[in-house]
């Protein structure tokens, strides 16, 4: 019998490195297809839309104020916008990667905070713009504002801070 190994019994030092390094391989492959398979990054995959055109489809039809930015700061991005007569929603990602919704909806400011801010708790009020928003905390550090005017809640929920959600809501128009 042969003293370098056998293929019985205990296996050589080297066949165990290499069924080590073979497994490792393996295993680091298998989680590089999961990383790749599964990762979802909605910011990333959504391409920039132009917001201004759906507005300006928008705004003869609704059956409300519709607000919109009247721009955009540099560097920050409409991504969703969606509009039927009863509802308007606009979503935007900021140069930091924050997002800011933006719902329009007829149903009351509970029914909108049920709907869009669900988990979150009321945390004062503000005032932007000579107009009183309801201010709410959310999960994960969301803040969202709301207010209600004629049978139209508008909310705005994000994950900004504070300062720029009201920077945002202070660049909403009607025209």
């Amino acid at each position: 019998m042969s003293s370098t190994g056998s293929s019985r019994g205990n296996p050589a030092m080297g066949d165990i490195l290499r069924s080590v390094a073979v497994l490792g391989l393996i295993v680091l492959a298998l989680w590089a297809f999961g990383k790749i398979l599964f990762t979802n990054d909605t910011a990333k995959t959504i391409d920039p839309i132009d917001y201004a055109k759906v507005v300006e489809q928008a705004r003869p039809v609704a059956s409300f104020p519709l607000l919109a930015p009247t721009s955009l700061p540099r560097g920050w991005e409409a991504r969703t916008a969606r509009f039927d007569p009863e509802a308007w929603h606009l979503g935007v990602f900021t140069d930091s990667g924050d997002y800011i919704g933006l719902e329009q909806i007829k149903v009351s400011a509970d029914r909108a905070v049920d709907r869009f801010a669900e988990g979150s708790k009321p945390a004062g009020k503000a005032e932007v713009d000579g107009q009183e928003w309801s201010v709410r905390s959310g999960p994960k550090g969301r803040w969202i504002y709301v207010r209600a005017e004629d049978g139209v809640t508008t909310l705005v929920n994000s994950s900004a801070s504070r300062k720029v959600v009201e920077r945002y809501i202070s660049s909403l128009s009607t025209s």
